[in-house]
């Protein structure tokens, strides 16, 4: 594996580590302790060490502070001792899960800026004409899974968002409330959230694109942009959405796993050779959660318009 190819498979690793904290999105009745342990881990190390992380953070003048001050709000906040998203207990790992915008506002834009290091070394070694054809495929691997899971979670909290502030709507009959601005506030952050991961995409295959597709036609719906189909009604649309979203990762998580696991071995062989210890497991790594079950929304959904706070006619 050449200089680049390990820099990248470095890289890749770490976003793996931050993807894989989406996991605590999604409800489920016992965390992996020691895999939370793991990942605790992983966070600051590749700051505290001569990583290829931390030297490209160190050349990178302002926005090489402003990622690293990132990280480390990060950790501090869903990974540190006083954290209240994330808590070791007597009883296992406690998720706040009433918390899962504190867990976007640190994944999302750490992912983001990881990649775009990624794409710029790639695009310097095709002009030194290295071969970064192993590498650069496992990054696309897990950018595709990481998309996935990103809209997984992120729409499994847009509905029950959608869900709540239907309620808070009806109890106060169609009038606009507090509780029910807090909630429109909330969706329309998930919904930020939701373009960003589009934006920032550059993956342009069929199957991708479709499930993004179907994404964003549930937010057109929820936001009165777009008409249900002829005969559906909310609860189909959202089943539907999940479903796909849910087959999609199924579909690219093993394809990752194929090519990331022979990576990251390489790289802990070649590491060990040169006595270098600050190498990546690759057995530790979150399974994604790819069955989180569609939340069944029932038939009478009131239809109401988060932007304008008013029920739909």
């Amino acid at each position: 594996m050449n200089q680049i190819s390990e820099v990248i498979a470095t890289l890749v690793h770490y976003k793996v580590v931050i993807r894989d904290t989406m996991e605590y999105c999604l409800p489920k009745d016992k965390y992996d302790v020691e895999l939370f342990k793991e990942k605790k881990r992983s966070i600051l190390v590749e700051l505290e060490q001569p990583t290829p992380l931390k030297n490209i953070i160190d050349h990178s003048q302002e926005s090489g502070p402003k990622l690293e001050k990132l990280i480390r709000d990060f950790y501090a906040d869903i990974y540190g001792d006083s954290s209240t998203v994330l808590k070791l207990a007597d009883d296992g790992l406690r998720v706040d899960h009433a918390q899962h915008l504190s867990i976007y506002k640190g994944v999302l834009p750490i992912h983001e800026n990881v990649e775009a290091m990624i794409m710029g070394i790639l695009g310097d070694g095709h002009k030194q004409g290295l071969d970064v054809t192993t590498v650069e495929h496992c990054d696309k691997a897990e950018e595709k899974l990481y998309r996935g899971v990103a809209y997984m979670t992120l729409v499994n909290d847009l509905v029950k968002f959608f869900g709540d502030y239907n309620q808070a709507r009806q109890e106060a009959k169609g009038e606009e409330t507090a509780s029910s601005r807090f909630i429109g506030n909330d969706i329309q952050e998930i919904i930020g959230f939701i373009a960003g991961i589009r934006q920032n995409s550059h993956i342009t295959d069929g199957v991708y694109m479709s499930m993004q597709d179907t994404v964003f036609m549930l937010v057109d719906y929820m936001t009165g942009h777009r008409d249900l189909p002829a005969g559906k009604n909310f609860g189909d649309v959202i089943k539907a959405t999940q479903a796909q979203i849910a087959d999609y990762v199924r579909l690219v998580e093993p394809d990752f796993r194929a090519i990331y696991v022979p990576v990251v071995n390489e790289l802990v062989a070649d590491a060990q050779k040169n006595g270098n210890k600050i190498v990546p497991d690759a057995t530790k790594t979150a399974p994604t959660a790819a069955k989180a079950a569609p939340l069944d929304f029932g038939e009478n959904v009131t239809e109401i318009d988060p932007k304008t706070g008013l029920p739909k006619a």
